[in-house]
């Protein structure tokens, strides 16, 4: 796989903890030693899912030999593409509200735009705006006529180019034929007039109003909800960019010459589309569809080799991260025996049964001083929510030397820290301790993936406190 110098994609399907992204950065020291005169590390990107995770990697590469690489998050680019004119929740505020309230329409919306058909949909839309939109009519220069026939042709005659693009072209054929046939030149106020009203022949040239006008058009403007502020949902953004795409046209970047994808699993189609015409480029992509965070818009290297059909697929089933007992522990939770764990013993996972609140951050606590007894570098206290984390460290900040991970967090280091699920995705500590793990906590689909996620970060000693009753998830293991 490091060497694989024949795929144009390879895509990397890999359990927990059977290293797949210490296969990308070896694969990425590789290019850049075995095609050094081509490629630089300016010329490499990777998406990464938080700055925590960007700064792991950043202190991977340089232990490889190799100089840092450039990273970007999918809100990154989305800010770039739509010119920083929209504001949009990120991926870590949907998360996080899938977390707390389990909002059937929510789900509805997010699968909806997810599906490959929203792309099919979006085209049909787009061609029916284009044959029965665009509403074409004579016009008059200095008492000269320009038919709407005219129009119409040049306007069909561009349908290579991105809709809105297309009024330039028209305009720039009536101003040649005005001065062909009529011998007078179009220019200055008179021109910039001419263009307004050709583009008033279109309904709306406003890609919020156009985006809008989809869902009307669908029978579904339920699909589409704006927040307060006017600001879109997450699983709206990529469906605007790619609208915006097909709309106005987009640029490559042809600077980027390798693309590193991290947690696959967790872009949809049409954002698999936007990077797809973004970097032309070769690529890595990496994930495991057990760790998804949004179970209603995942992405499994199937659902990929359909929007990259020259991409090569393998898959890694061997977990080198975690103890045996924790390996066996965790293919539970989601019920994946095909999940091999190597034949490296610790101690067996640990649930802790408290007898209300105040007994479980007395165990916390415990756990807590037992590792700054032992010789572990790292522990891990995670939790479901970004809330229960604020809550918990509130609570322990000021007896324990303990860090805070949240979406701002740009630092990787050792000691104590908390976190959520989908913040440690791609991290890994000696010692992890997941608390609430009851019931309540934990009992939907997306709860299940979260739970798998936190247990798979462990190494050595995986503990998980619960008031009863006791995740189902976690029953019988």
């Amino acid at each position: 796989m490091i060497r694989n110098e024949e795929a144009r994609h390879l895509i990397i399907q890999g359990v927990a903890g059977s290293g797949k992204t210490s296969i990308a950065l070896h694969r990425i020291a590789f290019l850049l030693y075995r095609f050094k005169n081509t490629i630089s590390s300016q010329d490499i990107l990777i998406i990464s899912p938080n700055k925590v995770f960007a700064s792991y990697i950043s202190n991977v590469l340089p232990e490889l030999g190799e100089e840092e690489v450039a990273e970007k998050s999918m809100e990154e680019i989305a800010d770039v593409l739509l010119e920083y004119k929209i504001m949009f929740k990120n991926f870590f505020d949907q998360v996080a509200e899938l977390l707390s309230n389990h909002d059937s329409d929510l789900a509805e919306r997010i699968q909806f735009k997810s599906s490959k058909s929203l792309l099919k949909k979006m085209d049909e839309y787009l061609r029916s705006l284009e044959k029965e939109g665009f509403k074409p009519h004579e016009i008059v220069i200095k008492n000269k006529p320009v038919p709407a026939w005219f129009i119409e042709e040049s306007f069909q005659k561009y349908s290579r180019f991105p809709l809105l693009k297309r009024f330039n072209e028209v305009v720039q054929d009536v101003v040649n034929k005005v001065s062909f046939y009529y011998k007078y030149e179009i220019k200055g106020r008179e021109r910039t007039e001419l263009h307004k009203t050709i583009r008033k022949m279109f309904p709306s040239v406003n890609l919020r109003m156009i985006y809008k006008g989809f869902y009307r058009w669908t029978g579904r403007p339920e699909l589409l909800k704006v927040r307060k502020g006017n600001v879109y949902e997450w699983n709206d953004v990529f469906p605007l960019i790619y609208m915006k795409m097909k709309l106005e046209g987009i640029h490559s970047d042809r600077k980027v010459k390798h693309l590193v994808i991290d947690e696959m699993q967790d872009y949809f189609a049409v954002q698999y589309m936007i990077l797809r015409t973004l970097y032309p480029c070769k690529k890595t992509i990496l994930g495991d569809i057990n760790q998804c965070v949004n179970p209603f818009a995942s992405s499994n290297s199937d659902s990929i080799q359909n929007i990259f059909p020259d991409a090569e697929a393998v898959t890694m089933l061997k977990s080198y991260r975690s103890t045996y007992e924790i390996t066996e522990f965790t293919k539970k939770i989601i019920n994946k025996e095909a999940v091999e764990a190597i034949k490296r013993h610790g101690d067996p996972p640990e649930t802790v049964k408290c007898e209300n609140a105040n007994d479980e951050m007395n165990k916390i606590q415990s756990i807590i001083k037992n590792f700054h007894q032992s010789d572990y570098n790292s522990m891990g206290i995670i939790c479901k929510t970004q809330k229960q984390a604020n809550h918990l460290y509130g609570l322990l900040k000021d007896s324990y030397q303990i860090s805070l991970f949240n979406a701002a967090s740009i630092v990787f280091g050792s000691g104590i820290a908390i976190t959520t699920a989908y913040m440690a995705k791609g991290l890994e500590f000696d010692r992890v301790l997941v608390p609430e793990a009851n019931e309540k906590n934990y009992n939907s689909e997306t709860d299940r993936h979260m739970l798998y996620v936190a247990c798979t970060r462990a190494m050595h000693q995986l503990y998980l406190t619960y008031t009863d009753p006791l995740s189902s998830f976690l029953k019988n293991r």
